[in-house]
Formats: structure tokens, sequence, C-alpha cells
């Protein structure tokens, strides 16, 4: 297997991150290997990333969608949650993270990010590493945030209800079997169809939070305009919430 290692230091202008953000993908477009793209990114994907500091959705917007435009998955790292911090303990961040291909997950389906004591003034060392560990079979496998998202429960209910074709004196065992034969395709239509989903909503309320802010800077908003920001920002983080589970679940940490 043929792999791109891309080590980043991201610099702080937001123009100067756009102009490496391209060259990445530039760079990333001509490989035909899996890449990994590691380091200081100096950017945060969320609100909960960031701490006594201020966010800023437009930077964050654009680093998120750089990262989707690559095909890249933010690998799960345990705690401590931030990667930076000032010397005196008043602001704390998430900088440092590894983004690589999903087929690579595929590959090695262990890999997690460990981070290690800060050693250094304001940054801890991230380190890259599959742990492996016995789990049993997983031959029929599905990951808990799928019991949450609209529209599981029907596509269970129907499959599960649907005529079994065989010898009605078949073995219970075997009847289940088939029955999950049945399930496994149809989840696997649902799942691509709700990912979409996910997707777009999640765009829509990125574009409906920066429509707001951008009313909110010019005139101070209304009342309702500010609920309406924090309602959209809520189901953002729910949504991110969800991918990250599914993420850990992935790599099984």
């Amino acid at each position: 297997m043929d792999v791109l290692l891309i080590s980043v230091y991201a610099p702080q202008s937001i123009d100067c991150k756009r102009k490496l953000w391209d060259e990445i993908s530039t760079l990333i477009a001509s490989f035909s290997g899996e890449c990994v793209v590691m380091g200081d990114f100096n950017e945060v994907r969320n609100e909960s990333d960031r701490f006594g500091s201020q966010f800023n959705h437009i930077h964050v917007r654009t680093f998120n969608q750089f990262i989707e435009h690559n095909d890249l998955v933010d690998i799960p790292m345990g705690e401590p949650r931030y990667t930076w911090s000032d010397r005196w303990g008043s602001k704390f961040s998430k900088l440092d993270r590894f983004l690589v291909y999903e087929v690579l997950m595929l590959h090695f389906p262990h890999i997690m990010v460990l981070v290690l004591d800060k050693n250094i003034p304001n940054h801890r060392l991230v380190v890259l590493l599959e742990h492996r560990g016995d789990y049993g079979s997983s031959t029929f496998h599905i990951f808990h945030t799928r019991f949450e998202m609209e529209g599981f429960d029907e596509v269970v209910h129907n499959s599960w209800n649907s005529n079994v074709i065989g010898n009605l004196n078949d073995n219970p065992w075997v009847i289940f079997k088939k029955k999950l034969q049945i399930l496994k395709p149809n989840l696997r239509l649902w799942n691509s169809s709700a990912r979409d989903r996910l997707i777009s909503k999640r765009k829509i309320l990125q574009d409906k939070v920066e429509e707001i802010d951008a009313s909110l800077m010019f005139d101070g908003g209304s009342a309702n305009l500010h609920e309406q920001r924090v309602s959209a920002t809520k189901q953002l983080t729910y949504l991110d919430h969800l991918s990250r589970v599914e993420l850990a679940q992935k790599v099984k940490v």
C-alpha cells in the first residue's frame, strides 16, 4: 500500500490557510494511494474544540470544507480534550489532529490517536497508533448511532416482517439467518440515504448560522434571531456528536 504522509504547521492568517488547504488538496489529488494529513492545523472544527478564545464560524467552515472536499476522516482522540493551551491556562484549543482516508481505516480498523503529557510550553504530543483487541465475531454489526436516526425503526420493522422464502418447517435459527440476510442490504441502502440527508442538513444549518451571524454583526439582531441561532447551533452540535460517536465505534476505541 502506498501512503502519502503530509505534515502540517498551519499559519494564523485565514488567507494563508486557504492557500495551504488548496495546496494540500492539489497534492492529495495528484497521489493515487492513501493519504495521512497530520500536524498543527491552527484551526478547530466546532465550538467545543475551543475554550476561552473567540470562535470564528467562517474560518471553521473553510477548514471543514477542506476536509469534506478531500473525503478525509478526523481520527477521534481520547482525553485530554485539548492539545494546546496558553502559558496561563486560560485558553485551550484542539489544534492538532490526524486526517486520513476512510479506506485506510478499513485496512487498519483499530487506529486511534493518543494524546501524551505536555512536555513543551504550549502543545501536547499526539500519536497515531493501532490498538488491537479481541472483540469477537463481527459478521453482522451496526453502530449505536443508527438507533437515534429517523427511519431506522421503520426499515428494521418492514424488513423483519417480510416473507422468508423457503420451507416453513425450517429450523428457527435458519429462518433467523434468512431474516438477517434480508435486513442487511435494506439497512445498507437506508444508511446511504440517511448519510446524504445528514450532510445536506448540516450544510443548511451552517448556512443559516452564517446568515444569522451576518445580521447580528450588522444591527445586533432581534431576540428571536438569537434564539434561532442557539437552536441551529444545538442541532449542529448534535450532528457532530453523532459523527464523533460513529467514528469512535468504527475504530473501536
